[in-house]
């Protein structure tokens, strides 16, 4: 791994008296993104890191070689901006490491996530899915703001989005255990954006469909999705991370909000 420093982010607001959530400028500290090696969480890590963030790119222990190839691509533009994180979520015995807290984070994206099938008997499903979108995060959330009373300053963070999914408002059949936990999250993040006011900003980004995993096989499926688009195309990865970035870093006085980025498709279900 490349040699890392940490540095103080210098995102301070005008006022020494009333300490309030800022936009990061260049080089202004660290921004976490979970679930980040690949696909949205990949893309959303290029962004940041174009407006000047390091990053520490968060990925479980199967993803690790897709997540050393981002780092390399990253350090390439900017060396020492970058540092690895595995972690599984959904681990009995997981916790957020020591050093986390000491990076000078003041962004947080909370984009990992499982997708799989459920019923309401999936209960080992159901589990896994709460510990990956509602007990990973609150652990994070803590260990970047040790003090859990509303009153109480962030110490470097200032903006959190999490990326939830157009189905938290229209679930689809078959899936009740990911849109259960996703909207749980939702439900989390719009909390804290009055609890944790004026410090930290919380928002949230529910994407619609995105480019289909490479396995994906069902034609059908596939025509009625582009159907139901009134843009007539799916999103990239790109138009994710720019509404994600959008929310992060230049939206200051935006908290407490749901941006759907879906072409339009959530009008049009029913």
């Amino acid at each position: 791994m490349p040699a890392v420093t940490t540095t103080d982010p210098k995102n301070t607001a005008p006022d020494q008296h009333h300490e309030t959530a800022q936009a990061p400028a260049a080089d202004a500290g660290w921004a976490l993104v979970t679930g980040a090696s690949g696909r949205g969480g990949a893309a959303i890590s290029r962004a940041l890191h174009a407006r000047g963030l390091s990053v520490v790119i968060h990925h479980t222990p199967r993803s690790l070689d897709k997540a050393e190839a981002l780092q390399a691509e990253l350090e390439a533009v900017r060396p020492g901006t970058t540092r690895l994180w595995s972690a599984d979520f959904a681990a009995f015995d997981f916790q957020v490491p020591a050093w986390i807290a000491t990076q000078g984070i003041s962004v947080l994206i909370c984009n990992a996530s499982a997708y799989h099938p459920s019923t309401i008997d999936d209960m080992e499903k159901s589990t896994r899915e709460i510990m990956i979108h509602i007990g990973a995060n609150s652990s994070i959330l803590m260990a970047l703001r040790p003090s859990a009373s509303p009153s109480a300053p962030a110490q470097s963070l200032r903006s959190v989005v999490a990326v939830t999914d157009i189905s938290v408002d229209r679930a689809p059949k078959g899936h009740i255990a990911y849109t259960t936990a996703k909207g749980a999250l939702q439900t989390m993040i719009l909390a804290l954006a009055n609890d944790w006011a004026p410090y930290v900003r919380f928002n949230v980004v529910q994407p619609g469909t995105l480019p289909f995993p490479e396995d994906w096989t069902d034609e059908e499926r596939t025509r009625k999705i582009m159907e139901s688009i009134p843009l007539g195309r799916i999103g990239s990865f790109e138009d994710l991370a720019g509404a994600v970035v959008y929310l992060a870093l230049d939206a200051t006085y935006v908290t407490g909000q749901v941006l759907a980025v879906d072409g339009g498709r959530s009008r049009q279900m029913h």
